[in-house]
């Protein structure tokens, strides 16, 4: 990866911006805590995150897919692998890879790595995502 002091001011600023906000939303998801991965997303009803070809718009939607995850394991472990950002404006887009790792109520621990790109915005000052994509990558 390029040098990141070699970026200009704004650049590196919105680089550690989303670098610190896939942090949070990685914490959240593993401490399974509901109000702290929302606090990750845009709080519209434009809101829209598709998981595995399933597509849910606005808050309460992505709330409820969030908290069956939460419900239906008992430990889970996030884990963001690598990611590009491009910065388009007053937007960024990031694509990346990711892997849970879930240990479900019933049934064998999953490693489950799975593709994400997403738009990201700066709301009301802080870092969220407005547009959120996931897909599972066959092993």
């Amino acid at each position: 990866m390029a040098d990141s002091s070699a970026l200009p001011e704004k650049m590196r600023t919105e680089d550690e911006g989303c670098a610190a906000l896939d942090q949070k939303l990685c914490d959240a998801m593993s401490r399974k805590d509901i109000d702290a991965a929302m606090s990750c997303f845009w709080d519209n009803p434009d809101l829209m995150v598709v998981l595995n070809g399933a597509v849910h718009r606005g808050t309460d939607e992505v709330r409820q897919s969030f908290q069956q995850l939460f419900d239906s394991n008992e430990e889970i472990s996030l884990e963001v692998n690598d990611v590009e950002h491009v910065n388009t404006g007053d937007t960024i887009m990031a694509v990346g890879t990711a892997t849970y790792t879930l240990k479900p109520k019933k049934g064998n621990p999953q490693l489950v790595v799975e593709r994400w790109s997403d738009i990201r915005r700066k709301v009301g000052g802080k870092w969220v995502y407005v547009m959120d994509h996931t897909t599972h990558l066959d092993e």
